[in-house]
This record gives C-alpha cells, sequence and structure tokens, in this order.
C-alpha cells in the first residue's frame, strides 16, 4: 500500500504540534515537567529521554490510527464536509478559547526516578496533560488525519504531529522553563496573535477541505 503523506500535511502536522506546545494552559507547566525528565543524568537521563518521545509520540499516534480508521468507513465526500465543519468549529473554539474537555490533574512525580520505562510513563503523562489544554488544534489535526482513511497513514501524521512538541519541549524547552519561573506574563502579546492567527490558520484549513483543495 503505498502512503501518500505530503510536504502539506508534513508542514501542517508540524505547526499544528508547535501551537499546542505554545497552549497558555501547558505552557505553566513546562516548568515542572523539564525537572522531571531531566531528573537524571548520563545514560540513564539519555534513556529517559527517549522513552519520554516514544511514550508521547506513541499517544498521539494512537490517536491518529483510530481516526484514519473511522474516517475509511466514511464516503469520501461526507468525510470532507464533516471534517472540513468540525475544524472550523474548532477555529471558533480557540478563538473563544474553549477547552473540549477537562482532565483530573495528573501525578507526575512518580516518574521522578528510572530510564525508558519511567521515560515512557512520563510522555504518556505529558500527553494526557496537553490533550485538553490544545483540544481544538488537536481536533483539527485529527480531523485531517480521518481523511487519509487509513491507520497507518492517521498514525504517521500524528507523529509528525508530536515532533511538533516534542521538539521545541526538548531543545528549547529548558529555557522557556526558566523564563517562566522568572516572567510573569499576563496576557502577553505572543498569546494574542497565536490565538487569532490559529483561528485564522484552522479556519482556512477547514474551508479548502469542504472545497475539496486540501487533504482529500
Amino acid at each position: 500500500m503505498a502512503i501518500t503523506i505530503t510536504q502539506v500535511d508534513v508542514w501542517t502536522a508540524l505547526v499544528h504540534g508547535l501551537i499546542s506546545f505554545l497552549s497558555p494552559c501547558a505552557l505553566p507547566l513546562l516548568p515542572s515537567f523539564i525537572a522531571l525528565l531531566l531528573y537524571d543524568k548520563g545514560e540513564s537521563a539519555f534513556f529517559r529521554i527517549v522513552g519520554f518521545f516514544l511514550g508521547l509520540s506513541g499517544t498521539f499516534s494512537a490517536l491518529g490510527a483510530l481516526s484514519g480508521v473511522l474516517g475509511g468507513f466514511l464516503n469520501r465526500n461526507l468525510l470532507r464536509y464533516v471534517s472540513g465543519s468540525l475544524i472550523i468549529v474548532m477555529a471558533v473554539l480557540f478563538l473563544l478559547q474553549v477547552q473540549l474537555f477537562k482532565v483530573k490533574p495528573l501525578k507526575l512525580n512518580k516518574f521522578t526516578a528510572g530510564g525508558i520505562l519511567s521515560g515512557i510513563g512520563l510522555g504518556l503523562g505529558v500527553g494526557m496533560v496537553w490533550i485538553p489544554c490544545a483540544s481544538p488544534v488537536l481536533a483539527s489535526i485529527l480531523a485531517i488525519a480521518a481523511t487519509k482513511g487509513t491507520a497507518l497513514r492517521g498514525a504517521i501524521l500524528l507523529f509528525i504531529y508530536s515532533l511538533g512538541i516534542s521538539i521545541p519541549f526538548l531543545t528549547i524547552g529548558r529555557i522557556i522553563s526558566k523564563l517562566l519561573t522568572k516572567v510573569s506574563f499576563g496576557t502577553p502579546l505572543w498569546e494574542r496573535i497565536l490565538k487569532y492567527g490559529t483561528s485564522v490558520l484552522l479556519f482556512l484549513i477547514g474551508f479548502l477541505i469542504i472545497s475539496g483543495k486540501a487533504f482529500v
């Protein structure tokens, strides 16, 4: 079976992941996440980071696979209208800063030690925290994954999405976490730009899907 994941798909998924990383409700938790991830040093720290990536990417890839499977059962034209309309609704919800659902706070301090298994547990936990925080954006990329029509394509798309979260997390996350512990941002300009820019982006993606010009 040929896998058709285009450059547009890749960049769309990465941007969705980056936007999710910058979710206002998740960023304040970043210092705690970074502290837990970098609790150990040396070889143990390396395997812990590998486990974290596997746990985080596995969480979202599973969601992508499920979306791809569900999309495969729908008529192509119907799927186009349903997915596009859903993404437009998500654009409005993101503009209004609405979380689709909330989860109970997770006790991640149990993952303060250990190698790859502890890292996987931390990655799964962080993924579960990011799901409600970035729910409109996540719902949007899941709707796009549904248009792929197969579990494999959906999983690949959400794996790329997870890279959009994990790459900044593992590279500039420590710098951002230090800034967050020293600076009180209030409602910064970048947050307003992110809100309006993302809402417009999601609306355009939804419109393009409905019109049959993208992701079909």
